[in-house]
């Protein structure tokens, strides 16, 4: 599995970021993500990582879903870096 990693500055609270990232959630996974988490960085930043189910479908989708949530829920990307999961505990 690969990994991408965005942080994001919003105009708002947290609150509403979060609830705009819900909303796109659908259209990340018709590309590929399996799943989404998101860390409060700052009074209006956050940090995602999504999971997707392989190199191919996140080299083929990041970049426009990057682009599409910007777009949609107000937020500007700020960073990000991308790579293969090494490992998960749970």
């Amino acid at each position: 599995m690969f990994v991408s990693f965005t942080d994001w500055e919003f105009d708002g609270d947290v609150a509403g970021a979060i609830e705009n990232a819900k909303g796109f959630w659908p259209e990340m996974k018709k590309h590929g993500a399996v799943n989404m988490r998101a860390t409060v960085t700052g009074e209006n930043t956050i940090r995602t990582m999504t999971v997707w189910g392989s190199k191919e479908q996140l080299e083929a989708a990041v970049d426009d879903v990057r682009a599409a949530a910007s777009k949609a829920v107000g937020m500007t990307m700020t960073g990000g870096m991308l790579g293969e999961l090494a490992v998960e505990l749970d």
